[in-house]
Formats: C-alpha cells, structure tokens, sequence
C-alpha cells in the first residue's frame, strides 16, 4: 500500500501505513478496502461524517488509488462502488471526494461515475495546524 500512496505523490514507509490502517481499523465510521492481484493492486478508504446541521452523513472518500500497472481496467470504479456501498451502509446519504486541479484523467473518471465539480458552488478553506 505504501507503494500505492507514493504513486498517488505521498510517499510513506510500510511502517507509517500499517499503523494508520491500525487506527482505521479500530473506527466504527472507517472503511479501507483493498483489491488484491499479486501484490495489492487498489485501495480506498472512505470516512462517515455525521451531519450536525441535519440527519445523515456524508461519505468521505480520503484516499483511492489504483496501481499504474492496472489503471484502466475498471478496478478504479469496482472499489469506488464497493466503498459507496458501504458508506450507505454507514449510513450516508451522499459520498464526496476531492481531487487536485492537475489530476485530469481522475476528474474524467469522478464524472463518470455519476460525481460533479461543485468547486463553483462551495469554497474550500484549509489552515494548517
């Protein structure tokens, strides 16, 4: 996985990785799911925010990413499906994700699968801590 994460341009160590796995694990509004093919070939993880403002949550897909070698051949929509499921699961009435501006293949895929850009609808603020 850790090999995956610096595809997606955030290296980390197989150490880092598996103790973050280790505290998805332990979330009851967590899910990582993996796709497997020698070696692992896929992952997403997804997070259920519970609304304050209404009933509901709202999936969050933090990371998705599929091996280059595979790229192309549907995995990409099989985990993003399969996470979609369970955030319905965990109660959610919609799933977001966010992709940065240079990812132009990603954002092809996201529209296909039924996702639209709301970047000109809503801001997105960040401070660092």
């Amino acid at each position: 996985m850790a090999l995956l994460l610096g595809q997606l341009g955030y290296p980390a160590e197989e150490r880092e990785v598996a103790e973050r796995i280790g505290e998805w694990r332990d979330c009851a509004l967590s899910c990582v799911l993996v796709a497997v093919d020698e070696g692992v070939a896929g992952v997403v993880a997804l997070h259920a925010v519970p609304f304050f403002e209404r009933a509901g949550r709202r999936g969050r897909v933090v990371c998705l990413v599929v091996d280059e070698r595979v790229r192309g051949s549907g995995l990409g929509g099989r985990l993003l499906r399969a996470a979609e499921g369970d955030a319905e699961r965990l109660g959610c009435v919609e799933v977001e994700l966010t992709s940065a501006r240079e990812r132009v293949e990603a954002h092809g895929f996201y529209g296909r699968m039924g996702y639209r850009d709301r970047c000109g609808e809503s801001a997105r603020f960040l401070r660092l801590l």
